[in-house]
């Protein structure tokens, strides 16, 4: 899914995982990549929703990002100095009951058939290219072998983020203290179950989970080789390189296709952030809105809608 990259589905499944007693990554032993930011005169790029007077100031992000990675927060700072909201992008959660009575009757699904192991029902090729990832995150050969091929995907793409040290949970959660500290209120746009999602995509045969592996095997590939020229793009408010570095989730997207749900879910996700910006600009005065690119410059996606709806649009 582009919508934060974080994949929100996938976000439903590591609660699952971590409810199951998934094991977690080995301490890593040395980054292998090290990131330098030089502090720049200009931060990240904005756009400006403006409407009779008011103004939401759209912050694009990107993720990930790498560990304790270092921007320029004094241009947004001086915004929130005069800011009644601050608008995250949406958030998942686990019903607590809903979650429960997945656990106690579906739980199985988590896992291949009784006797067997996930290389056994993968496609031979994507159970090579499984071993083969494997070896490049320095993980056993047998790590994912007791999982179905959903939750192998979204663990590895967790295990390679561990291994690069690289978050999803930032810039949000820096934005989010900064709003904090000058007392102004940070709402999220939306928060979605995703229960049903994970139960339809865990209930599918593996000839077609098992291409969530391949998807995210290829965001290994790309991202260990531009993550960090996209973050240090997005820093400087560069967004032609950030572009060129940063690619929708290939993870996310296969979701989306294999899944009603997830599909619902991703076009509220813009439905929802859409909405928030309006009602911001109907209630007067300077917001902030936090967006993830995938969604806000993707084609009929948040900017392309406020423009349809008459909202005026500058930026970069």
């Amino acid at each position: 899914m582009p919508c934060r990259c974080i994949v929100l589905a996938g976000a439903f499944l590591a609660g699952l995982a971590l409810a199951a007693g998934a094991q977690p990554s080995p301490p890593r032993s040395r980054p292998l990549e090290t990131v330098i930011v030089t502090a720049n005169a200009t931060g990240p790029a904005m756009w400006h929703a403006s409407k009779d007077g008011a103004d939401v100031a759209i912050l694009g992000i990107v993720e990930p990002l790498p560990d304790n990675f270092v921007w320029n927060t004094r241009p947004l700072e001086a915004l929130l100095g005069g800011a009644r909201l601050v608008l995250l992008p949406p958030n998942v959660n686990m019903g607590v009951f809903s979650g429960a009575w997945f656990y106690l009757t579906e739980g199985d699904l988590l896992h291949p058939p009784h006797g067997r192991t996930l290389q056994d029902i993968l496609d031979p090729a994507v159970a090579a290219e499984l071993g083969q990832a494997s070896a490049l995150l320095r993980e056993p050969n047998d790590r994912y072998s007791g999982d179905s091929p959903i939750r192998a995907a979204m663990r590895l793409g967790s295990d390679f983020r561990h291994m690069y040290y690289l978050t999803t949970h930032e810039p949000e959660d820096s934005i989010a203290a900064l709003a904090r500290a000058r007392r102004v209120p940070v709402h999220r746009v939306g928060t979605y179950d995703l229960v049903q999602s994970g139960e339809e995509l865990l209930k599918l045969p593996p000839s077609e989970t098992g291409r969530c592996i391949d998807a995210v095997i290829r965001d290994i590939d790309f991202q260990s080789r531009h993550a960090a020229a996209a973050a240090n793009a997005w820093a400087i408010g560069d967004v032609t390189a950030m572009m060129a570095n940063w690619s929708p989730s290939n993870y996310y997207e296969c979701l989306v296709r294999l899944s009603s749900h997830a599909t619902a879910i991703d076009a509220r996700s813009v439905d929802d952030t859409v909405q928030a910006i309006d009602d911001a600009l109907a209630g007067g005065g300077q917001t902030v809105a936090v967006v993830d690119i995938g969604i806000l410059l993707r084609r009929d996606g948040v900017l392309d809608r406020l423009k349809a709806a008459g909202v005026s649009i500058t930026g970069p």
